[in-house]
């Protein structure tokens, strides 16, 4: 017969480095910082517009010392190596807007989530 007292999921616990334990892993609710979301995505901007702005300083820079050096292989492979600088930046910056985006996106998941599971309990929107 079965034992009336015993429930599914309940079984040993304890305390682990990230809080209580149940007999299959941790238990609790899982939080996410949607403030952390955003300040993460907005430093992630911050990094995109630095970074561009740092190339306009470096392409006046390369720019002045090819014209110096024209005629010279050198002026050419710094033009080269400034085009490559180029692409390399916009392909970094169009990473960080997409992980930005994402994070963003994340964000309002999490909060309609949380809004679809709260109306479930109070049977409206």
């Amino acid at each position: 017969m079965a034992d009336p007292d015993l429930k599914l999921a309940q079984g040993p616990g304890g305390t682990g480095p990230f809080g209580p334990v149940g007999p299959v892993g941790p238990v609790g609710p899982t939080k996410v910082s949607t403030g952390a979301l955003d300040k993460a995505a907005t430093a992630l901007d911050g990094i995109a517009n630095d970074s561009t702005a740092a190339g306009k300083v470096a392409d006046e820079s390369i720019e002045a010392a090819a014209a110096k050096l024209s005629g010279w292989d050198t002026a050419a492979a710094l033009r080269g190596a400034l085009k490559e600088w180029h692409e390399q930046v916009s392909q970094l910056n169009g990473r960080l807007n997409a992980e930005a985006g994402m994070m963003r996106q994340t964000h309002t998941n999490y909060l309609n989530v949380e809004h679809g599971i709260a109306s479930s309990f109070t049977g409206g929107a």
